[in-house]
């Protein structure tokens, strides 16, 4: 290598130099600058997201307190209540970032009948379990189908009290 170089003659020393430098200079700006920005890019992002949904959940923290308040106060079933287990599901799809794939909710009987669109499988399961477990209501009819994007799925489910 040595060899090599000292049989280059002096411009082209200068040149393969001055390719090297521009070259380390590229690779330092493709692999560790611009994925540096990113990912800050996508940070503040996030933070934007994340202050957004803080927003919200402080302003609807009252009617949650209230609701569970009142829940508290009526030893009866959610479905005696007249449209209580439509209040159940709106607020608890709200908390557990749900209603916006929400399409139509429509009551049935002393329970509802609600239709999804693309919403994250996962999420819905969770949110199905903890209606059953924290706020006594059980899943009398379940249809899923597959959405468009992979995780997701559209939804038609009916809720009762126990």
């Amino acid at each position: 290598m040595k060899l090599w170089w000292a049989g280059l003659a002096p411009r082209e020393r200068v040149i393969l130099g001055a390719g090297a430098l521009v070259l380390i200079l590229v690779l330092a700006y493709v692999l560790i600058w611009e994925p540096l920005a990113q990912q800050r890019q996508q940070i503040r992002e996030d933070i934007s997201a994340l202050s957004a949904d803080l927003a919200w959940m402080q302003q609807v923290a009252p009617q949650v307190r209230r609701r569970a308040a009142q829940q508290a106060s009526q030893p009866s079933s959610p479905g005696a209540a007249g449209g209580s287990v439509l209040t159940l599901v709106e607020v608890s799809a709200r908390a557990a970032g749900l209603h916006e794939s929400i399409e139509r909710v429509q009551p049935e009987g002393t329970g509802a009948r609600l239709w999804f669109a693309e919403t994250g499988f996962d999420g819905l399961l969770r949110w199905l379990g903890e209606l059953e477990q924290r706020q006594g209501l059980q899943v009398s009819q379940l249809a899923v189908d597959a959405g468009s994007a992979p995780g997701t799925v559209t939804a038609r489910i009916k809720v009762e009290p126990r």
